[in-house]
């Protein structure tokens, strides 16, 4: 049984275009906290799969460390939330007229 539906993060895929949808997967559900070896669960696939994974997440974005990962996909998910925040701001000021 799956802990996170990865599908409720579609529109959060937008925000990672350079990374494969399963580099996305990896990364969101590390960056989520959860450890290698039960993102291997989640993924039914090996142990080596997921450090392989992150390891090709690593050189695609050029970071030294999985800690920049974390650090990207937190800065990352703030612009995300204020864009919605403006998109949304801007469908209210339609709708009433301001």
């Amino acid at each position: 049984m799956a802990i996170v539906d990865i599908t409720q993060f579609s529109e959060f895929r937008e925000v990672f275009p350079e990374l494969t949808p399963v580099q996305f997967e990896t990364a969101m559900l590390f960056a989520l906290g959860i450890s290698q070896k039960e993102i291997a669960v989640l993924r039914s696939v090996s142990y080596p799969v997921v450090n392989t994974t992150l390891e090709e997440i690593k050189i695609k974005l050029n970071f030294y460390s999985l800690n920049s990962l974390l650090a990207v996909f937190q800065v990352r998910l703030v612009f995300f939330a204020l864009r919605g925040c403006v998109l949304q701001r801007k469908n209210e000021r339609k709708i009433t007229g301001r």
